[in-house]
This record gives C-alpha cells, sequence and structure tokens, in this order.
C-alpha cells in the first residue's frame, strides 16, 4: 500500500533548501520516537525507521519564494572542540553564535507530501503514531503538523523525483542513508566536547521537478532610494553605480557564507565558490572565466516619459543554470542588499538599495522576443582591425580618390569584422538555447527614447580598449531574457531590451 506523509507548517518554513529535505522529516521522526511514551515500543520503532533508511521518497510540494530574513537567533555552538577557539559570552559564559532566519512564503495551502508507492501495512500504523507526537520538522521555529494518509497527493502540488541520469536541472537534497538511526542516536547522546562524528548519517540526492521545464538565470530587480524617493543617476556613469554595488557584494560574501556554512571544511568550499559567484574572482584574487553574477543597471526606458536616467539595477547570476548552490548564494545575497547603503570611499551617500515593488522591470528584463535592442553600449571582445590597418584607412580616407578601390576594399573588411564580433558576443550571450542572429544592425545611436551616444558613456581600463556599439538584433527564434552582450556584460554593458514591449501594459508612473 502507499505511505503518503502529509506535513503542514503553520508559521511558514526556513529551513535552507526547498523542498525540505527527506532527512528532515526522518529525524523529527526519530526525535519523536525517542520520547517517554515509545519506551516500551523502542524495537518496533526502530525496525519501522529503519525501512525508511536509504528511500528516496517523492515529494509534492507548493510554490515557495525565499523572502529577506526577519530575524535572528543565538545558539550555542556545538561544533567547535576545543574552548581556546570560543569566544565566550561573558555574561553567560558560553558561546552564542548568530544566525540568520530564513524566510520561505509558501502558496497555499502551506503542504508538503512525501510519499513512498509500496509500504507495509504496519509500517504505516506505526509512523502515523509517530507523526501524532511530531511537532516541528527541521528548526525549532518550523511547527508542524504531520499524520500519515492512504490517499495521494493532490494534483495542483509539484512533483519531485529523484533525477534520472538523463535529468540535469532540480535541487540536491537529504535522504536518510543506511545507518542514519544509529548516527541519529549518537548525535543526541554526544556533548559538546565529544569529537565529530565519523559520518553524518545522511546522502545527497538530485530531485527534478515537474515544473523545470526552463532553467532561467535568476534575476532580481533592486531600486535606488534616496531621502523617501528613487534616486536618479547618469546612466553614462554607470560605473559610478556598479562600483558600490559591487562594494556591497564583497561585503556580504562573507554573512552568506556564515549562513550557509554547516562546518569549517564546508566553509572554505562554499566561500571560493562565494567568491567566484558575485565577485568573478578566484581564491588567489585573479579573474575567472567562467559566468558569474552580472551588476545591470536599468535606464528608465518604460512609461511615456522615459529620460534614460538609473533609478534600477537588476542583478543577474549569469552562470546559474542548473546549479542549485549557485542559486541559493544568489537568492541570499539579494535578501542581504535589502536596505544597504552604498558607500563612496568608505563615506555613506545615503542611497540605498531596496527590492522593485514594480514588477514591471522585472517582467521586461525576463521576456521573451525576436528583436532586442541595446539600452547600454556593447563593447566589442576585440579590436575591430590593427593599428596598422587603422592607420592605412585614415590615410586612404584622406586621399579617397587615388585610392577608391583599396579604400572599399578595407571599408568592407572592417564592417564584416564588425559584424562578426558582434556575432560572437550574441552567441555567447543566448547560451544553449541554439537562436541564431538573422539580423544585426550596428549604429553608434541610441536604438530607443533616452538611450545615449555609444561614445558618450564612460569607460576606463580594459574597456577602453575596444570601440563600443548600439545593437537591434532579430533572432530566428523568440530569446528569453535577461540578455547582456560583450565585453563589460557583467559591470553594466551590453544590455539589451526587448523591442516588442507594448507600451499600454506600463504604467504613468514607472520612472
Amino acid at each position: 500500500m502507499p505511505l503518503s506523509i502529509r506535513v503542514q507548517f503553520l508559521a511558514g518554513y526556513s529551513g535552507r533548501e526547498w523542498p525540505p529535505s527527506p532527512a528532515r522529516l526522518f529525524k523529527a521522526l526519530v526525535s519523536a520516537g525517542r520520547n517517554g511514551w515509545a519506551a516500551s515500543k523502542r524495537e518496533a520503532i526502530d525496525g519501522a525507521l529503519r525501512k525508511l533508511e536509504g528511500t528516496a521518497p517523492v515529494i509534492a510540494a507548493p510554490e515557495a519564494v525565499l523572502r529577506m530574513p526577519g530575524q535572528r537567533r543565538f545558539v550555542p555552538n556545538n561544533s567547535k572542540n576545543w574552548p581556546t577557539q570560543r569566544k565566550l559570552n561573558p555574561v553567560k559564559g558560553i558561546d552564542l553564535e548568530p544566525e540568520s532566519i530564513l524566510r520561505w512564503d509558501l502558496d497555499a495551502p502551506a503542504t508538503i507530501w512525501y510519499q513512498w508507492p509500496d509500504a507495509p501495512a504496519e509500517l504505516a500504523n506505526i509512523v502515523r503514531e509517530l507523526a501524532r507526537h511530531t511537532w516541528s520538522v527541521g528548526k525549532g521555529e518550523d511547527f508542524a503538523l504531520v499524520d500519515v494518509l492512504e490517499a495521494p497527493p493532490p494534483p495542483e502540488l509539484i512533483r519531485w523525483r529523484e533525477a534520472t541520469g538523463q535529468d540535469e536541472a532540480g535541487a540536491w537534497l537529504e535522504i536518510p542513508d543506511a545507518g542514519c538511526l544509529a548516527v541519529c542516536d549518537a548525535m543526541f547522546s554526544r556533548s559538546a566536547h565529544d569529537p565529530p562524528l565519523p559520518a553524518s548519517g545522511t546522502r545527497s540526492v538530485r530531485y527534478t521537478s515537474s515544473s523545470a521545464i526552463e532553467v532561467r538565470h535568476p534575476v532580481s530587480v533592486l531600486a535606488l532610494w534616496w531621502r523617501g524617493k528613487r534616486r536618479s543617476c547618469d546612466a553614462r556613469l554607470l560605473r559610478q553605480v556598479v562600483g558600490p554595488i559591487r562594494k556591497l557584494l564583497d561585503e556580504v560574501r562573507g554573512e552568506v557564507v556564515d549562513v550557509l556554512a554547516g562546518d569549517s571544511t564546508e566553509r572554505a568550499r562554499l566561500d571560493a565558490l562565494t567568491q567566484r559567484v558575485l565577485l568573478g574572482h578566484d581564491e588567489c584574487g585573479d579573474p575567472v572565466r567562467e559566468p558569474h553574477l552580472a551588476v545591470l543597471p536599468l535606464p528608465s526606458v518604460l512609461g511615456p516619459y522615459p529620460d534614460g536616467r538609473i533609478r534600477r539595477v537588476a542583478l543577474v547570476d549569469l552562470g546559474c543554470g542548473q546549479d542549485p548552490a549557485r542559486r541559493t548564494i544568489f537568492e541570499l545575497t539579494q535578501i542581504l542588499l535589502h536596505g544597504r547603503e552604498l558607500l563612496d570611499h568608505a563615506l555613506g551617500t545615503g542611497v540605498r538599495l531596496e527590492t522593485e515593488p514594480d514588477q514591471q522591470w522585472l517582467k521586461a528584463v525576463m521576456s521573451s522576443s525576436r528583436t532586442w535592442v541595446s539600452v547600454t553600449p556593447v563593447i566589442q571582445p576585440a579590436k575591430e582591425l590593427t593599428s596598422a590597418e587603422w592607420s592605412r584607412l585614415r590615410a586612404m580616407r584622406r586621399a579617397a580618390a587615388e585610392s577608391a578601390g583599396d579604400l572599399a576594399r578595407l571599408e568592407q573588411r572592417l564592417r564584416d569584422r564588425r559584424l562578426e564580433l558582434v556575432v560572437r558576443s550574441l552567441t555567447q550571450a543566448v547560451g544553449t538555447s541554439g537562436a541564431q542572429p538573422v539580423s544585426v544592425e550596428v549604429m553608434p545611436s541610441g536604438p530607443i527614447a533616452g538611450v545615449h551616444l555609444a561614445r558618450h558613456y564612460r569607460v576606463d581600463g580594459y574597456l577602453a580598449d575596444t570601440p563600443r556599439w548600439h545593437l537591434r538584433v532579430t533572432f530566428d527564434r523568440p530569446v528569453t531574457g535577461p540578455l547582456a552582450v560583450g565585453r563589460g556584460r557583467h559591470v553594466g554593458f551590453g544590455l539589451l531590451w526587448p523591442e516588442a514591449q507594448p507600451a499600454e501594459s506600463t504604467s504613468t508612473n514607472q520612472r
């Protein structure tokens, strides 16, 4: 007979992953089976729990969105074995380590189902009795009602199953491995000064969901606020906005690791991954070639009065793809950035980042269209001509009547090389979607209202080595955003906007 365990969260869910791992439910049942009422039924309970070890149930869960932590907890730190490494509270004499409490907003009903297709009837009876004595699944504040049913989960919930070899998308969840019950008993009985256990009793399994049809780059839109109103900045100086935000990313990097890391080994691994994801640097501080977080200022091009000034910034993890660890880092980062003040040479500016409430901007960035136009200039990935060719071209232009044939051939070479570099950048931006550009228009001026000439945008350093242009490109099929193209696409340049965005769907106060 099928065994279904239904968990209804009464006050939300605050675990690190979604949906809650089967190991969380298993440990909650173990905790319930170690109370005084179960002393006379210990053998039967242990036998039932061991039958759940090593199994990956089907999970049915609603949609959930990770929100900004509303509070922190201070709990005794039992992960360090030597008192010399602890920072003791001078009053209580114990080590209390702060931890941000995550919060997930769950679609109603806030109920998760765990289903085993085939289970003996006696197992269901014992698990049902354990469920009656279970009051929390996961953290102590995750109050829950747990019961056992023979009915299948509701069809409207999203199904999560163990991924097969062909499945790449999904989330890594923990399931109770063989021997997990013994590890739980050892964990519950150990003291803070005991050495760490040799095994965790769980293993990670990739789950894939029925809704994972298309994996998009995660996107978050933050608004610039100053003294109760949106702060506007000159789009031609967009690096003055990107720079302070990247400094904030470096600040919150440690906080992200503090929330996600479980021990020192995991902390070192997460610190290196977080640095790659947020800053694009490796452990030595050198730039990485892999895609990473992009900070893309959004010019005001919506509404009836587009002026092209910067009032919002989009954060896009261009390299997240199907990696749940990178996605978790990104989601936690955009939560921690909410309410942060931008600094200018370590001095406060009064400008704060807050989550943009107007969803039209997020929808526009993530929309699907065949035709896209640039709202910040696209910087070419390489030089269009060598220095000698440019010198020869300038000389031919001065004496066009004498060398008309050679000039035409060199001008054609310049156009071909320019188009080649643009197509290379576009191919990199669309990734594995398979879309091909069928029409590319390269221009010096902005293609839509509010966008400045490409040469008017201030660049420095390596970005000043190659030319910059505006684009209008049409693909052979619709392409889903966000799209950032060319050199400097991680620091605000090369942002493309869907040209087919209907003006009538925007409101009049979206500046």
